[in-house]
């Protein structure tokens, strides 16, 4: 029996269709979760400063310290500095005004005199009015103070006080033409103004 030959053809086999990719296949796989020590907390206290920190620490706190007990020292002393002049400004003031009535009594001796005195002569009661008015004024020069004379001056507003005008045909205006309270000066500044009447224009 005789074998049967197959033609042979020129027929190549069916070339395979192209596969389209895998969506889920060709998806990046997720990265790996950070590690669990990175993440987890340890639950331990932060470290403290370092030792040489610590030390700087300390030395600003003595620092300190030391500087507030100066604060409190000095602001003691200066109380203390505080009460010192008020007493010596207290003990000046008296000691001033002992000497002032120490030099004004022999006038007030003087004055209980002459009140004391039984005499119709009037003459000579003023003249010993005078003399006790002189020489309580020169107890007051003593301690630099001295009456502002004003009568016959041009009216000066920084030591005189106006009282009056009046008209005058023997002053030029503006002149003190009488002086009603005395005025005074202690070490050439004003104490007290004298009071006085002014002359003015004619009209």
């Amino acid at each position: 029996m005789e074998e049967s030959v197959l033609p042979q053809t020129d027929t190549a086999p069916p070339a395979a269709e192209p596969c389209e990719p895998d969506q889920s296949a060709g998806a990046a796989a997720p990265a790996p979760a950070p590690a669990a020590a990175e993440t987890a907390t340890t639950g331990q206290e932060p470290a403290g400063p370092p030792p040489d920190l610590s030390l700087e620490l300390e030395k600003e706190r003595a620092k300190a310290a030391e500087n507030y007990d100066r604060l409190l020292r000095t602001a003691a002393e200066l109380d203390n500095l505080r009460k010192r002049i008020a007493r010596l400004r207290l003990e000046a003031r008296e000691e001033a005004l002992r000497d002032v009535l120490l030099a004004i009594a022999p006038v007030l001796d003087n004055l209980n005199r002459a009140l004391a005195q039984q005499s119709a002569d009037a003459a000579a009661l003023r003249q010993g009015v005078e003399l006790i008015r002189t020489q309580l004024l020169d107890a007051l020069r003593s301690y630099g103070l001295t009456p502002i004379e004003a009568v016959g001056e041009p009216f000066d507003p920084s030591v005189h006080e106006a009282m009056l005008e009046l008209d005058s045909a023997e002053h030029p205006p503006g002149t003190v033409i009488e002086q009603t309270e005395t005025g005074y000066l202690l070490n050439q500044r004003l104490v007290r103004p004298a009071r006085v009447i002014v002359s003015k224009s004619r009209q």
